[in-house]
């Protein structure tokens, strides 16, 4: 099936969209088209079209893609209303991803009861400490160096402090 399609030509940031008659299984990449019908500068809105052959690309059956029917449409080669064109971002995509795999992992951990639960508090749990361990790795030496005092202070404090509460709890027997 023969298809009217927009190709991609000229700069990285200054595009240039050439108008092309291509068999629909061949990729637009390989440049191998049945005909060049024109052009379309997107950045100050000017074409140029082959009027003549695109209606007869349009007389033997090819179908414009939609964003082509719109610049054609726009010509006045084609009659009707222009078609609606869907653009997904790849952030949007990720997020709907995402979203999609959320409500998955709590669906099953609806049906799968408490237990799972735990188990997904245990792992985030062990995610954070490996976080914070990874900054740790990452802070200057000075900085690490002080925060692995302090908590080394920290430990020993506590170990005192449990000493000392033995030690009241015990009775005195020497008196």
């Amino acid at each position: 099936m023969l298809v009217l399609r927009l190709v991609k030509v000229g700069k990285k940031k200054d595009k240039i969209f050439r108008v092309v008659a291509v068999d629909s299984k061949r990729s637009v990449v390989t440049g191998k088209f049945t005909e060049i019908l024109g052009w379309w500068n997107p950045h100050n809105d000017k074409f140029e079209l082959k009027e003549e052959r695109i209606k007869y690309w349009l007389s033997k059956g090819a179908q414009p893609s939609d964003s082509c029917f719109n610049l054609l449409v726009t010509a006045n080669i084609l009659p009707g209303p222009k078609r609606k064109i869907k653009i997904k971002s790849k952030r949007k995509e990720q997020e709907e991803v995402k979203t999609e795999e959320k409500k998955a992992e709590e669906e099953k951990t609806e049906s799968a009861g408490k237990t799972e639960t735990t188990e997904t508090e245990e792992k985030q749990t062990e995610a954070k400490e490996e976080k914070k361990e990874e900054t740790k790795t990452e802070q200057k030496p000075e900085e690490q160096n002080l925060e692995e005092t302090t908590d080394k202070i920290k430990e020993d404090n506590k170990e005192e402090s449990k000493e000392n509460k033995k030690e009241e709890n015990t009775p005195d027997t020497s008196s």
